[in-house]
């Protein structure tokens, strides 16, 4: 039997999924982060999956999403990345909270997360060294070129962006993974795309691991491609995260 529980860590809702034998035991623990205009109930059969590998999984609502939503700004992308912003400031507190509680088995800590969620799992690996183990599913792990393509997109189809919006978003460059792919430091990530994805390039992914894979820092990161695959995820590539982060963690 799973157990899925509703909590709130100040004003972040969380659902906490495990396997209810082992709820109350430290467990490795897992935050996994829902996509854009999504929600934490939308990646329940992700987490369900991983919790009977026993694993303890945090899913979160992000900034503007599901419990906390917001109407979008129309400027494009600024509602997005503020959202990632959002997951990126609160992750030591959903680190802490399981830390104080004596939950987190031997400190094994993965993340992941499906297209903005995976984003906002590349972007945590810059700075935080304690993760384990990550999953990057159709996410891109250079956000400097998501930004800048949106922007192009924008300003082709005539819609309102400021001038300075590159500067607003001036942050990403201290997040971007693509800039300090060496932050991986033999951590095993695990890279899914399709190559027919509508919304994020496939290209920005795999070029990405094409370039970095034979450095030693990246001994363990692997891409899995998606071949016709669309901005979707079916449940055998769930197995396989939860394989994922069965055999890191555990």
């Amino acid at each position: 039997m799973i157990n899925v529980t509703k909590q709130y860590l100040q004003d972040i809702p969380i659902l906490e999924v495990t396997a209810a034998k082992h709820s109350s035991q430290p467990l490795p623990l897992v935050v996994f982060y829902h996509g854009w205009q999504s929600n934490k109930e939308l990646v329940l059969t992700q987490a369900r999956k991983l919790a009977r590998k026993n694993l303890r999984v945090a899913l979160p609502d992000a900034i503007n999403h599901g419990e906390r939503h917001q109407t979008v700004s129309q400027i494009p992308s600024f509602t997005f990345w503020n959202s990632i912003q959002g997951n990126l400031a609160e992750f030591d507190a959903i680190i802490d909270h399981y830390q104080q509680k004596g939950l987190i088995l031997n400190q094994q800590i993965g993340v992941g997360g499906y297209s903005m969620g995976g984003m906002t799992t590349s972007a945590l690996l810059t700075h935080h060294p304690e993760i384990k183990a990550a999953t990057i599913i159709m996410g891109t792990p250079n956000l400097n070129a998501y930004a800048q393509l949106v922007r192009q997109h924008a300003t082709a189809h005539h819609l309102y962006i400021p001038d300075d919006l590159a500067l607003l978003t001036s942050w990403l460059d201290h997040y971007d993974l693509n800039m300090q792919p060496e932050t991986i430091d033999h951590r095993p990530i695990l890279f899914w795309h399709g190559t027919e994805d509508e919304r994020i390039p496939y290209t920005q992914a795999r070029d990405f691991f094409d370039r970095v894979h034979t450095a030693s820092y990246a001994e363990q990161v692997a891409f899995i491609t998606g071949y016709r695959a669309t901005h979707l995820v079916k449940v055998p590539l769930m197995n396989k995260i939860a394989n994922f982060f069965d055999y890191y963690l555990n």
